[in-house]
């Protein structure tokens, strides 16, 4: 071996060295700081209450049931101010009720309809209710 490579080594070897040793001191010495630490902070956690809405009911149609026209109108109870989201395969509707009463248009494609209603609470953005219905539309 050359003389600069063995010089290299060594001098690798003893820093190396020098600085295991500072890191096992200075680990020794903080686990002993630990005990003047302050206790952690208790958190308590607070429960709030999601569906303090009113209900959301719908009242036509009825799950199940048969159109034979290619729209139909959900109408139905909400709380004043609620987003309301309606989704369908074919179609999703977003709407604000202004009133406790809401009646919306909406399309069907052929066939079997699952359309999914869902009520926001106004100023969240938590689901509070959520309803499923199957409409038919069947032509003549």
């Amino acid at each position: 071996m050359k003389k600069e490579t063995t010089i290299a080594i060594f001098f690798g070897i003893f820093f190396g060295a020098i600085v295991a040793v500072f890191l096992i001191v200075k680990n020794k010495n903080s686990k002993f700081n630990m005990k003047t630490l302050s206790p952690a902070r208790t958190v308590t956690p607070s429960v709030k209450n999601v569906a303090s809405g009113k209900i959301l009911e719908v009242s036509s149609p009825e799950d199940g049931s048969i159109s034979s026209t290619n729209s139909v109108s959900i109408k139905g109870k909400t709380e004043k101010g609620a987003l309301l989201v309606i989704q369908s395969p074919i179609k999703d509707l977003i709407v604000v009720a202004e009133k406790d009463d809401f009646s919306i248009q909406f399309p069907l494609a052929l066939g079997e309809n699952n359309i999914v209603i869902t009520s926001y609470e106004k100023g969240t953005q938590v689901k509070t209710q959520v309803k499923d219905l199957k409409v038919y539309y069947l032509t003549n």
